[in-house]
């Protein structure tokens, strides 16, 4: 399924406007956006920007729902 631009700007403009009214975190803004308009809200993320997508991956590492990758981590050797 191909998503305009145009389209993902709407969504991710309202995403913003909601987390600036309610000061709600990305993601439920997204989950009660997603909702209201009856967007299944695994198929939501499709409408976010890059910008947005960011915010919400340092929130959920913040949440520890995803963890952080570590550029030096090494696997044990003995």
């Amino acid at each position: 399924m191909y998503i305009d631009e145009a389209a993902k700007e709407k969504f991710s403009s309202r995403i913003i406007d909601r987390v600036k009214i309610t000061k709600l975190p990305f993601i439920d803004c997204v989950l009660e956006l997603a909702n209201e308009m009856g967007i299944d809200p695994g198929s939501a993320g499709k409408l976010l920007t890059k910008p947005i997508i960011e915010k919400i991956e340092v929130e959920a590492k913040l949440l520890n729902f995803i963890k952080e990758k570590n550029k030096n981590s090494k696997l044990p050797v003995d």
